[in-house]
């Protein structure tokens, strides 16, 4: 069994699964797409300067911003056991940062994290699942064909694998999601978030340009285009 900074698959699997009665995972829903966009889709990332952090409570002020749809607040960082973790609030269509794009994370395998899920329910990407399927105790086929998942330790903590997800980009996929109270807590920040992202209801352009005067120097505003189904 694998030990300090790696990945662990926890053999007394009941305690994780005594842990989140909310989740039912010797089913597995259908694998769900996020919903598709428009052509030419962006989404506004407003972010913390210099990798820092934003009160929780920005996301209504956002919110009061004119032509502003979707709101999606984010929390990431790495856990003790240097995992990528990235707190995130259940939505239909959920977005990842890499370089200058959003890109859309599809759930290739089980489901999605969803409004209601117990603390311990993560999705893992396809790469970081690759990437430690020793520690899983399974092949990477045989992961994503099965209804159910191993569970694991993060940060010190349990959860119970719900499902997988992909956005096409290797990097983006080596991380882990989670619900963003539970992210809060596991990365010592609570009520606080590393940014949102924003699908604007109108031009994209003159929402992010009212999100700049509204919000000043508190946050750093980027247009991002937006790839994925």
């Amino acid at each position: 069994m694998p030990t300090g900074k790696t990945i662990r698959f926890l053999l007394a699997s009941t305690l994780v699964l005594a842990m989140v009665p909310a989740l039912s995972l010797g089913q597995s829903k259908p694998s769900q797409a996020p919903s598709k966009g428009p052509k030419g889709t962006i989404v506004i990332q407003v972010r913390a300067r210099a990798g820092g952090f934003l009160p929780q409570a920005l996301r209504d002020r956002i919110r009061g911003v004119p032509n502003v749809g979707q709101v999606q607040s984010f929390l990431e960082g790495r856990t003790t056991d240097a995992v990528r973790v990235i707190g995130v609030e259940p939505a239909p269509m959920l977005h990842l940062r890499s370089g200058n794009e959003a890109l859309a994370a599809a759930t290739v395998q089980g489901r999605g994290l969803e409004a209601g899920d117990a603390a311990e329910a993560m999705v893992v990407g396809k790469t970081f699942a690759q990437k430690n399927k020793t520690a899983l105790g399974l092949s990477i086929p045989t992961m994503l064909t099965k209804d159910h998942f191993p569970p694991i330790v993060v940060g010190g903590q349990g959860f119970a694998i719900i499902g997988i997800f992909a956005t096409g980009d290797p990097e983006t996929d080596d991380q882990v999601l989670v619900l963003l109270p539970t992210a809060q807590q596991l990365l010592n920040q609570p009520g606080r978030v590393s940014g949102l992202y924003v699908l604007p209801a109108a031009s994209g352009e003159q929402v992010s340009t009212d999100l700049r005067r509204a919000l000043g120097t508190t946050a750093e505003v980027t247009v991002l285009p937006r790839r994925g189904p």
